[in-house]
């Protein structure tokens, strides 16, 4: 039934999942699940948590569908943000109940204040300035690491370029991000996280 929307465009299928169009979702399912599944287990290394966190994300884009907002109708991109989000949040869970284990109590945070959301917002829009200000190749091997968790060799292969190469773009990106970022910004988002 999904294959009614397999020459759909993203745009076209965005339209159709904002009107509550589950063959969409459906599409939307098959044609992203399988590398936002090798994302989430390339970062968390555990399958079944990997299989949680794409459930998640395909799960709130369903129930957000109405107000489904996506820049330059990139649904790739957006559901490349839900993931890392989705990693993150699981790796922040694990990390908590690594220190309760310990004996080390952390006030929840569930219920964040609108000022640190606000702040979580403010923080992420800078960081996806500072990497659409990077040189066109940094940006491409920057996404590929850290939207579709290829590695060196992956990214070296699918470019063309040596490992070298990729490891100098890697470098020049994450130094060249820090540096469009100001140091209250990292203090900020170390105090918010942890």
């Amino acid at each position: 039934m999904a294959s009614a929307y397999r020459n759909h465009n993203d745009k076209e299928l965005v339209a159709k999942l904002r009107q509550g169009d589950e063959v969409a979702l459906s599409e939307i399912y098959e044609r992203y699940w399988d590398r936002l599944f090798v994302v989430a287990t390339n970062r968390l290394d555990n399958q079944q948590e990997a299989e949680e966190c794409v459930q998640d994300v395909l799960y709130k884009l369903w129930r957000l569908r109405e107000k489904l907002h996506v820049e330059n109708d990139d649904l790739s991109a957006y559901l490349a943000v839900g993931i890392r989000n989705q990693v993150f949040n699981r790796r922040l869970k694990r990390h908590r109940e690594r220190l309760r284990e310990t004996g080390y109590e952390i006030p929840e945070t569930k219920n964040p204040s609108p000022e640190q959301l606000l702040i979580a917002q403010e923080l992420q829009q800078r960081i996806d300035r500072a990497i659409k200000s990077l040189p066109s190749q940094c940006r491409i091997v920057f996404e590929l690491n850290k939207t579709e968790g290829k590695t060196i060799k992956q990214m070296a292969n699918q470019l063309g370029i040596s490992e070298n190469t990729v490891k100098y773009h890697l470098k020049k990106a994450n130094r060249d991000i820090r540096g469009n970022l100001d140091l209250g910004a990292w203090l900020v988002m170390l105090t918010y996280f942890f």
